[in-house]
């Protein structure tokens, strides 16, 4: 099924020119650890974990001028391998297991740029990012057992993106709507939208990096 939700995605965005397009990727290794309850009570113990993280992402952001503004498409698909390895010690008395994560994260946004200038433009957007996922926990000499997590949070924004040369800074104030989790596609149509818009978040957010 996810295979079909990416296909759907990808095409938008590959019939619009190639310019402001890209492709990345990553793998990498991390170390760390997490905390598990020991009892019903407060009493908790540190677990290490072991982590290979492999992601290979698609991004695009095209912008047209109008007489009213400019309108710009700032979008990208994400599909993330994560395989955890956990490791007890002598205080967790369990079996050590294998987390494999497997996520489609997709997210776009539309930006109306209303005030420009040399190095900076003040923007209003609207927009959603969402995860798709398929989670399995195998343990050893056991069989598998899997579930499905899949959500999506729609947000309006409002930021000011500032331009110092190839580097950029683009601080922003976010008015999310409660998460939408779903198992299936058709299940968004029956979500209550009124309940997820009153239960909104407002949340503050910096982006920055450089532009090739």
């Amino acid at each position: 099924m996810k295979k079909y939700i990416l296909f759907l995605i990808l095409i938008p965005l590959l019939s619009i020119s190639q310019s402001g397009i890209s492709l990345s990727g990553l793998s990498q290794f991390q170390t760390g650890q997490s905390i598990l309850p020991l009892s019903l009570n407060t009493d908790f113990n540190p677990i290490k974990h072991e982590s290979r993280n492999h992601q290979i992402m698609l991004s695009i952001f095209r912008g047209r001028k109008f007489k009213i503004g400019t309108f710009a498409v700032k979008a990208s698909i994400a599909y993330n391998i994560n395989k955890i390895d956990y490791d007890p010690n002598k205080e967790v008395l369990i079996e050590n297991f294998i987390v494999n994560k497997k996520s489609l994260m997709p997210i776009i946004e539309i930006w109306h740029i209303i005030f420009q200038t040399q190095n900076s433009f003040l923007y209003t957007s609207i927009g959603g990012f969402g995860v798709i996922e398929e989670l399995k926990i195998k343990k050893p000499n056991t069989n598998e057992d899997s579930y499905n997590y899949n959500n999506i949070i729609p947000f309006f924004r409002t930021g000011i993106q500032i331009n110092y040369g190839k580097f950029f800074i683009n601080p922003f104030l976010s008015f999310d709507l409660q998460e939408i989790s779903f198992s299936e596609i058709k299940e968004i149509n029956s979500i209550d939208f009124k309940s997820k818009i009153k239960n909104y978040t407002l949340r503050s957010g910096l982006e920055f990096g450089i532009m090739f």
